[in-house]
């Protein structure tokens, strides 16, 4: 469609100028022969220009036309073209739906049978632990996935409290990374939300915070106005606009996968929560989570 359109454009300029030639030469004609003949108001042919109004008018009706005729019929084929993908994009993401609920089976198995012989060792073994800490990285994985694949999903949603919930993520932080400053304000603030969801975003959106981080700077998360805010002094991002974006990533060389924050947009808009971002290269990253 588009190419017809240049083609046709460029079809009507050279019409146009060869038109514009062969009407000068038909007014200088007419008015060599007046001037021959003797015949009355000859001025008029070598003062007169030629009038393309006739033809433009043609033209547009003609244009219009052909869109009216061709703008449908690109719609269907390109709607034909793209259903093959469409399937197949849909039946990837019910292929990767199932195999995540498959993984879950498994993985509670090795969670609850590392539990058990913890509690019945007197010793905590850190083999032992490290399976725990591992079998619970799957199962975030897992949850992240099942928001992508199926963000349209029902959930459960509780009131919960949310200085609970972020005292609670932010000390397990800590532990994790002892010589990052963590500085946590939150105030009590009940939300209608689901608890594991809700989790998993403060949990991604911090840990985004401390890889993006420079020089182990300070990390804010408080509360202001009924919303959450993280706020970090990290490099700070380009296009912010694309970070929830599925695979973007902007630094490659800081270990990810670029499902994060694709699986965090997911998360909050089946719970109803908007999300604002404001980031500034060198100076770093606010995220504002608004509750309604």
């Amino acid at each position: 469609m588009l190419m017809f359109v240049v083609l046709a454009t460029l079809y009507y300029f050279y019409e146009s100028d060869r038109l514009n030639n062969d009407l000068e030469v038909d007014i200088q004609m007419n008015y060599i022969d007046c001037m021959k003949f003797q015949l009355e108001d000859c001025q008029k042919y070598q003062n007169a220009t030629a009038d393309f109004t006739p033809i433009y008018i043609h033209i547009f009706y003609a244009f219009i036309l052909i869109v009216l005729l061709f703008a449908p019929i690109s719609f269907f084929l390109a709607l034909y073209a793209l259903k093959p993908v469409r399937l197949a994009s849909t039946m990837i993401d019910n292929f990767i739906a199932n195999i995540v609920h498959d993984i879950n089976t498994p993985i509670a198995t090795i969670m609850l049978n590392a539990k058990s012989i913890l509690r019945k060792s007197q010793e905590a073994p850190k083999k032992l632990l490290r399976i725990l800490s591992s079998a619970k990285q799957l199962t975030d994985m897992q949850h992240d996935l099942l928001a992508l694949a199926d963000e349209n999903g029902e959930i459960e949603k509780e009131n919960i409290d949310l200085k609970s919930l972020s005292e609670e993520i932010v000390e397990g932080f800590k532990l994790q990374y002892p010589s990052q400053a963590f500085e946590e304000r939150v105030e009590e603030l009940k939300v209608e939300v689901n608890m594991v969801d809700m989790r998993r975003i403060i949990q991604n959106l911090l840990s985004n915070a401390v890889k993006y981080n420079r020089d182990e700077n300070l990390i804010k998360i408080y509360t202001k106005n009924q919303n959450l805010i993280i706020e970090d002094q990290g490099k700070g991002m380009a296009h912010p606009e694309k970070v929830f974006e599925k695979n973007y990533r902007e630094d490659y060389t800081i270990q990810g996968n670029g499902l994060g924050l694709a699986s965090v947009l997911a998360m909050l808009e089946r719970n109803n929560i908007d999300i604002e971002v404001k980031s500034e290269l060198n100076v770093g990253t606010i995220i504002i989570l608004n509750f309604h």
